[in-house]
């Protein structure tokens, strides 16, 4: 099984969180079956950039160096757009703020058969065929 961190869960791990530290090392092992999407790489990223946070960006380019690396696919893309269209049409968005880089970030899991690790499962429920595990509780 690979896991994918979602960028909650990653902002948890290069911060020093202990608790999701200690799940991601029970769950994960030394097999490095993790990964990080791209929509989470830029999302996290962009920020530790923006706030040069040079420490974190160190500990997240660890993080994402050992992580299994994949790219968005046109498969991956498709897959968004079926979702998107879905949750529209029985009118249940992703999320009252229209965040759509949750539908990719879903996309890349379900396409992957990975299963998602965030504390935001309710952005994720109404995604019937996504997997996810919150390791914050």
């Amino acid at each position: 099984m690979i896991y994918a961190l979602d960028s909650n869960i990653v902002s948890y791990m290069i911060k020093g969180n202990k608790d999701i530290e200690n799940k991601f090392k029970n769950a994960i092992g030394k097999t490095n079956d993790y990964s990080i999407p791209p929509l989470v790489y830029y999302e996290v990223k962009r920020w530790l950039v923006l706030k040069n946070a040079s420490a974190q960006l160190r500990a997240f380019s660890n993080l994402y160096n050992n992580s299994v690396k994949n790219e968005m696919t046109l498969e991956m893309w498709e897959k968004a757009v079926e979702i998107y269209a879905r949750l529209i049409s029985q009118g249940k968005p992703i999320s009252k703020d229209g965040k759509e880089s949750d539908i990719f970030i879903a996309a890349f899991c379900i396409v992957h058969d990975y299963v998602l690790v965030t504390n935001n499962t309710k952005h994720f429920e109404v995604i019937k065929e996504l997997k996810t595990v919150n390791w914050k509780i």
